[in-house]
């Protein structure tokens, strides 16, 4: 990518200049890690918001809203995100009606400036939550990370491996708690791109 002047642009010299412009209006990033939330900036976040809305409709079901939140790099349970949404929705919603089920770009972009301020999750406690799944070892298998996420029927093994490959750590069979939370954290701020996702795909 070249500027203007026909000079050379960085990916790094262009996340600064974002920065700088003040144009990243994701979350703020997981407390313990040393980065900001790359790919946040308004245009990022339309492409999040167009790619999820799969049907063109101009608006994003629960799971949707949820999704795009996490695009943000909210990396909090479902139920943080809902009372989130929940929180933004009820500011519309008359006493006695149905609680909103659907959210615009709009009302989405105005969550997340609401939400500006608010702490996201830490290093420490998803490292106490792996520890956790670990029965209280410094170390996981990837079977047991498997076995766990198999009771989610959005995601399969092959995604495991795809976010394991992305964080420097594919083909491990035990994974230290500690390490992984770190990476992956970091990788929540520093998503890869479309050219590392191919890579890691083939």
């Amino acid at each position: 990518m070249a500027s203007k002047d026909g000079s050379k642009v960085t990916t790094q010299g262009y996340h600064a200049y974002r920065k700088a412009a003040g144009e990243l209006t994701g979350a703020k990033p997981p407390q313990g890690i040393e980065a900001t939330m790359a790919l946040t900036s308004p245009n990022d976040l339309k492409v999040a918001f167009e790619m999820l809305d799969v049907n063109k409709e101009g608006v994003l079901g629960k799971k949707q809203a949820r999704d795009f939140l996490r695009c943000a790099g909210w990396c909090v349970p479902d139920d943080e995100l809902d009372a989130m949404l929940v929180g933004r929705a009820s500011s519309g919603v008359k006493a006695g009606t149905a609680e909103r089920t659907k959210w615009n770009q709009k009302m989405l972009m105005d969550l997340l400036e609401e939400n500006k301020n608010r702490e996201n999750t830490s290093v420490a406690s998803v490292q106490q939550a792996l520890r956790r799944l670990a029965s209280n070892r410094a170390k996981i298998s990837r079977e047991r990370i498997v076995e766990f996420i198999s009771q989610d029927h959005d995601l399969s093994e092959a995604d495991i491996d795809q976010v394991l490959g992305a964080i420097g750590m594919g083909g491990a069979k035990l994974l230290d708690c500690d390490q992984l939370a770190a990476k992956l954290l970091d990788r929540v701020c520093n998503p890869p791109s479309v050219l590392e996702m191919h890579e890691l795909g083939s």
